[in-house]
């Protein structure tokens, strides 16, 4: 499974007018740069131009390793206005991708996994590109069925690829049947797509006749909204994107369902209804940017709530609101940043920003040696802030317990008399097949010692003079959710789907 596990972001925008074509890749280009922190290894994107783009190309793909700013160019004015002249088009999809395998330091690795995929055939509504969020569980299944029922040579490693073959064969079965080689409804073939995945999954589709379709999973993994302006509609995994491009009013794709946007305008289908929704918990703590919405929940007020919720359990409280002037309260990552605040503000001490981070990479999404190269030279520490004080430390999570373990030596070097470390997320002990980068359960910290003591052995390995995690209900409380509306198996070991609980048999 090593070589299939990804967190990434998918982008989609189709005009509603064709004035101006040049349009559709700026609005990719600043979808997906709100997007990049969903992943920092590779970008593409594919335009569609029936009266044929580039090369004479009705659908053209760009892909590149690296940040979106390189793809398209950024620091070039004169390179990026010919991009956008070249991939103009009517419709455009776009991908930023990250990979765990133990190839993602191998460029020609990352650039046969990087997306959008296309599909290549004479039939035009058989062509297509797309771009995958997500995680198949059932991936070396699908693999295997691939090549022999099939016959199929895979030439990547990842399930991207298996999934873009089951299309294209949903799509010839499900015309084949009808007794004509005609197009088929999106809504059949998805179906039918569907019912062959499991596991979390949003695809966004551009077909070469003019059809851009996008599915969710119905169980809700990810996030995924969809919204209109006047002039174009757009897709994106995260509602910030959409905002960036001037649409305000944005809606969920539903869980289970497909829709197609085109020039008659969009339709949508309710393909498969779940009884439970398994939304990822760590999207709300951890992946999704602080001004985005998961499914008309902000996200910034979830991590409001998770700090608040911390200081009704934390064993300091009496005396913190008693001396309040001896202690600061200060985050390590930003998106602990929120919950800091307000955990700072219910307790009535001082928030600080003593901790500085130099540069913008995510450490957490990196392979593991780049991992360390990043967070050995990522934090330093503002010494008048903490000198003789008690300091809280907060961070989203200990997945690996690396970060903070490289910053409570500057915090005690730097004169801090406590530091007292405060998790908004509970302890992680479980890997997770549906997209998130923990899945042995080596690298998990919590699985390394019994529940009873963690909390104890963890500040003990940190060098902190005590540590407190969210509980279970605190997180759930937090997110706006029922608790059926979740996926916690990364905490509770419960998964979601039998592909998951297949696998969790099978790292045991």
């Amino acid at each position: 499974m090593g070589d299939v596990k990804e967190e990434c972001g998918v982008f989609g925008v189709y005009l509603k007018n064709t004035k101006d074509k040049t349009l559709v890749p700026r609005l990719i280009y600043s979808g997906l740069s709100q997007l990049q922190h969903r992943g920092q290894l590779s970008a593409g994107f594919a335009v569609l131009d029936p009266n044929c783009g580039i090369y004479r190309k009705r659908l053209s793909v760009l892909k590149k390793t690296g940040l979106v700013d390189e793809l398209f160019e950024a620091n070039h004015n004169s390179k990026s206005e010919k991009l956008f002249h070249d991939y103009r088009g009517i419709a455009g999809i776009g991908h930023v991708r990250y990979c765990t395998s133990g190839g993602a330091d191998n460029e020609q690795f990352i650039i046969n996994g990087t997306q959008p995929f296309e599909r290549r055939h004479g039939r035009l509504w058989k062509r297509f590109a797309f771009g995958y969020n997500g995680n198949l569980t059932n991936y070396t299944d699908l693999k295997k069925r691939l090549k022999t029922q099939e016959g199929y040579h895979l030439d990547t490693t990842t399930d991207t690829e298996v999934i873009m073959h089951l299309i294209s064969i949903n799509l010839k079965i499900i015309a084949d049947n009808s007794g004509k080689n005609i197009k088929p409804s999106h809504f059949d073939v998805h179906r039918k797509l569907m019912e062959q995945l499991d596991g979390a999954y949003n695809l966004i589709e551009l077909f070469a006749d003019g059809d851009m379709v996008t599915i969710r999973d119905p169980l809700g993994f990810k996030p995924l909204v969809w919204g209109e302006s006047q002039d174009f509609y757009a897709i994106a995994s995260e509602s910030v994107a959409l905002e960036k491009i001037g649409i305000n009013k944005f809606f969920p794709v539903s869980p289970g369902s497909c829709m197609v946007f085109n020039k008659q305008g969009v339709k949508s289908e309710q393909l498969i209804k779940s009884s439970i929704l398994s939304r990822c918990h760590f999207e709300c703590d951890y992946f999704s940017k602080e001004g985005s919405f998961f499914d008309n929940q902000s996200i910034h007020l979830t991590r409001r709530k998770l700090g608040e919720n911390l200081v009704d359990i934390d064993p300091l409280k009496s005396e913190v609101i008693k001396n309040p002037k001896d202690y600061v309260v200060i985050p390590v990552p930003k998106t602990a940043i929120p919950a800091a605040e307000a955990f700072a503000e219910k307790l009535g001490v001082r928030y600080s920003s003593a901790i500085l981070k130099s540069g913008s990479k995510r450490g957490f999404i990196n392979p593991k040696n780049t991992r360390k190269k990043i967070m050995d030279n990522v934090y330093s520490v503002l010494s008048e802030e903490v000198r003789g004080k008690k300091i809280f430390v907060f961070e989203d999570s200990a997945v690996r317990g690396e970060t903070i373990q490289r910053v409570i030596g500057p915090l005690r070097n730097a004169g801090a008399v406590e530091i007292h470390f405060r998790s908004t997320e509970p302890p992680i002990r479980y890997p997770c097949f549906y997209g998130i980068d923990f899945p042995t359960k080596g690298e998990l910290i919590a699985s390394q010692y019994n529940p009873e003591d963690f909390e104890k052995k963890f500040a003990e390995k940190i060098g902190a003079d005590s540590a407190v995690f969210q509980t279970l209900e605190g997180l759930v409380n937090a997110t706006g959710f029922d608790r059926g509306g979740l996926c916690l198996a990364c905490l509770t070991g419960e998964y979601p789907t039998p592909g998951g609980r297949r696998l969790a048999r099978l790292v045991r």
